[in-house]
This record gives structure tokens, C-alpha cells and sequence, in this order.
């Protein structure tokens, strides 16, 4: 499993690193917000959020940002979890306005659970590695966008989560 991801790590670095810069650029910085869908596999929980994201970019075809997630309760589970990434992303423009991007970067998750009456509540706290991709549609001073990514981490044994966000980017 470490092998694959560090191939898939260098060969998403590699063909970023032959990518052409974007062909415009607003300006240097964007915010931009949408939904996400966390993909719980065997005991994890799956749950919808929120996101909220701010991205700068370094050179026009790589930028840096962060993004909060606020991850809704379920109604029989009950989690509560937020999430932060700070992640990098390599661009490569395919026309004026679609544009591809491979992302890596660093989670920091913390998950409350409530158990009801008999255990009370729980609370985790975990780090974990990104790694996934999007491709964006910019029709104006806005962008489209959708983002698939995995993530590994680790709360109290190692885990694997799908994630997938979809939203709205605004460059000032």
C-alpha cells in the first residue's frame, strides 16, 4: 500500500511538473466554499459538511491554501467532526477555462461522538495525509470545481477515507 501511494505521489508530481501555466490569473488569492461528503468505510461514519476554503497562488501554475470542514451531525451515529488541510495543489490548464489540478497536503480532524445515556460522549483527535485531485471550470471571476481525494490518517489506528467536495471559488 506505501508503494502505490508514493508512485501515484510522484507521477501526480511529475506530470504537474510539465504543466503549463494557467493562461490568465485574477489575482493572486481566492476563497470559495461548497459541500462535502465524507465516505465512512467498515465503522468510520459518513456525513455530509460544509467547507470553507482560501487558497494563494505561489506561481501561476501552483497555490497553497487551507480549508476548514465542518462535518454535520448524524441523527442515529452522532459524530461531530471538524477538519482543517493545508494542502498544495500543481495546476495544468487545458483551455482558457478548464483547468486540472493534483493536490497533496496535511488534515488535522477532530471527531466528538455522543453514545447516548449508557457511554456519554467521545472525543478523537488525528492527523493524516492527503492526496487527490479536482478539475475546475472558470467562467468568470468564479470558479466551479469538484475534488475527489483520499485521505490517511490516523486517530487511534490508521484509517483510509474517500472524500469528495464540490463548490464555488471567488478570486479577488
Amino acid at each position: 500500500m506505501k508503494k502505490i501511494i508514493l508512485t501515484a505521489g510522484f507521477l501526480l508530481l511529475f506530470l504537474t511538473l510539465h504543466s503549463q501555466p494557467r493562461m490568465f490569473i485574477y489575482d493572486d488569492f481566492c476563497i470559495g466554499g461548497g459541500f462535502s461528503y465524507r465516505l465512512g468505510i467498515k465503522e468510520e461514519f459518513s456525513s455530509p459538511g460544509l467547507n470553507m476554503e482560501f487558497h494563494y497562488y505561489v506561481i501561476d501554475y501552483f497555490r497553497t491554501g487551507i480549508d476548514l470542514t465542518y462535518y454535520v451531525a448524524n441523527i442515529n451515529f452522532s459524530p461531530a467532526a471538524f477538519e482543517t488541510n493545508v494542502s498544495g495543489s500543481f495546476l495544468y490548464a487545458l483551455d482558457r477555462e478548464w483547468t486540472l489540478y493534483g493536490l497533496t497536503g496535511f488534515q488535522f480532524i477532530w471527531a466528538q461522538y455522543d453514545w447516548d445515556e449508557p457511554f456519554g460522549k467521545e472525543s478523537h483527535i488525528g492527523l493524516g495525509f492527503n492526496l487527490g485531485g479536482g478539475i475546475e471550470y472558470y467562467p468568470g471571476y468564479v470558479s466551479i470545481f469538484t475534488q475527489p481525494k483520499i485521505t490517511l490518517y490516523c486517530i487511534d489506528r490508521f484509517r483510509i477515507t474517500p472524500n469528495f467536495t464540490i463548490g464555488v471559488r471567488y478570486f479577488f
